[in-house]
């Protein structure tokens, strides 16, 4: 396990759920280019995630959590 390979797990989940959120605002707002856009990233991020996951890499299992914590936190958050 590299450094590398934990750092685009953190990036994966971080950018995982915040576009997550995003696309969730963008259907509900009924901006279907924005929201098909988002939901392309979001199948990016998933099958990157899962080549890591599979690689059986704990550590970036972690950081994929952490990372999507993050940013559905900063997504969600009223003050940005």
């Amino acid at each position: 396990m590299s450094l590398a390979v934990v750092t685009l797990a953190f990036l994966c989940g971080f950018v995982m759920d915040f576009v997550w959120t995003m696309c969730v605002d963008a259907v509900t707002c009924k901006r279907p280019v924005a929201a098909a856009n988002m939901s392309a990233v979001l199948y990016l991020c998933t099958i990157v995630s899962t080549v890591l996951i599979v690689e059986k890499c704990f550590a970036a299992v972690a950081a994929y959590v952490v990372g999507g914590w993050i940013g559905t936190y900063i997504a969600t958050d009223r003050r940005i």
